[in-house]
């Protein structure tokens, strides 16, 4: 079968906005306000049809990024469906990967076992210590989650599972860079991502208190950059820095918000909804569903052409700065509060200008490399071959058939 065009991922939110934790800061709690009925969980048959449909396209690698809310709400079995289906469909010699993004909470040895088995990427949500991370990520009854989490972490270790950090970098944790850095690396955790909080106050239409300030967030990663520094050869990897690094050495970030483009990937909602990007799960923004075509034709539809054009609607200011080919006016979701719907300038743009001039490269950076083919906080080898035949990812040396694939 021919490709119908450039490879493309999935980001797929079988539970929807659901989710065991209520953060403040979660801009995926409103997804939750387009399916008021009914039980927000993605069917078996559904989430058969959707990997049949991805692993026919044959691309060379094909990754399921399982996102939520909080994926883990969906139970193992589910999972353990997920990956029966990529195996009885995919075809001798196809490369495919998995990820999860989970808070931790449901994470227990079983998990952990199945998650190293079948060579899962794990993002787990981590904000820092005790005293940031309790700050925002906290229960429905106001308790905080970070020892639960923190377990989760040596749980996952304990068993071998490759996983990064996923670390928000709130109003609370901008100016607390280096006590949150040396946490982490005291920890053992050398795969870092620091996503910038951002978001407006639902009541004010104004930038939500607990949001980063230009300010905050370039102090912020200025010390860690500093402090990866300190450590030689960049011991540890942060995925931002990675990718301006990335962008330096090799003009391409990497990831979306660095390499001028939108579209490119599809979110999947719990029923077949399907949206062009994980901050844009909105009304206005639906493409349409599963039952409505298969996934490549959402690509061509004027709505995914008018998301794509907007990261091109950009001031006369961005149009003149010399990263312009690069950050196009930067993430449509830090523009506010236009967004996507009109010209705006970054909330981020200084900190962006700002962090290009900083990384510069360095000998040790070159002379570390840096793939451009994936960002450097994601471990390699974390996918699998599929098929029946194909060796079983639990690493037994026997047939999938003949190994791991449940019966029946």
């Amino acid at each position: 079968m021919n490709l119908p065009m450039n490879p493309f991922q999935l980001l797929i939110k079988p539970a929807s906005g659901d989710c065991n934790l209520a953060c403040e800061y979660c801009f995926y709690r409103d997804a939750v306000s387009l399916y008021p009925d009914g039980r927000r969980r993605m069917s078996r048959e559904r989430a058969e049809a959707l990997i049949r449909e991805m692993l026919s396209y044959r691309f060379p690698e094909t990754i399921f990024s399982w996102q939520g809310g909080e994926p883990t709400l969906m139970g193992l079995d589910f999972f353990s469906h997920v990956v029966a289906c990529q195996m009885r469909h995919g075809r001798p010699g196809q490369v495919v990967g998995n990820a999860l993004q989970t808070n931790g909470l449901l994470l227990d040895r079983e998990w952990a076992c199945f998650l190293a088995r079948y060579r899962f990427l794990v993002g787990l949500s981590l904000d820092g210590p005790k005293e940031v991370h309790d700050c925002y990520r906290i229960g429905a009854g106001g308790a905080g989650s970070f020892e639960r989490v923190m377990a989760a972490s040596e749980l996952l270790a304990s068993e071998g599972v490759a996983f990064n950090i996923l670390s928000v970098v709130s109003r609370a944790a901008q100016d607390r860079a280096t006590r949150i850095y040396r946490f982490f690396r005291s920890r053992g955790f050398d795969h870092l991502h620091f996503i910038p909080c951002l978001e407006t106050d639902p009541a004010t239409g104004r930038i939500a208190d607990f949001s980063a300030t230009p300010e905050g967030l370039t102090r912020f990663f200025s010390e860690i950059f500093k402090l990866q520094r300190a450590e030689g050869h960049m011991a540890a990897s942060e995925r931002n820095l990675d990718a301006f690094l990335r962008l330096r050495l090799e003009g391409k970030a990497g990831i979306c918000t660095m390499d001028g483009a939108c579209g490119d990937y599809l979110v999947v909602e719990h029923n077949g909804d399907i949206f062009p990007c994980d901050f844009f799960v909105e009304k206005d923004w639906r493409l349409g569903n599963l039952d409505d075509g298969r996934l490549a034709d959402f690509f061509h539809q004027p709505l995914m052409k008018r998301f794509r054009e907007a990261r091109g609607l950009i001031t006369h200011e961005c149009r003149a700065c010399d990263l312009v080919r690069s950050c196009r006016g930067g993430c449509l979701k830090d523009r506010l509060p236009d967004r996507a719907a009109a010209a705006g300038k970054s909330h981020f743009c200084e900190t962006i200008k700002k962090l290009y001039q900083m990384t510069e490269p360095f000998p040790e950076v070159a002379a570390r490399g840096l793939d451009p083919a994936r960002p450097a906080s994601i471990p390699p080898h974390r996918t699998a071959p599929a098929g029946r035949n194909a060796p079983c990812p639990c690493g037994s040396g026997l047939k999938y058939k003949k190994c791991c694939l449940p019966k029946g």
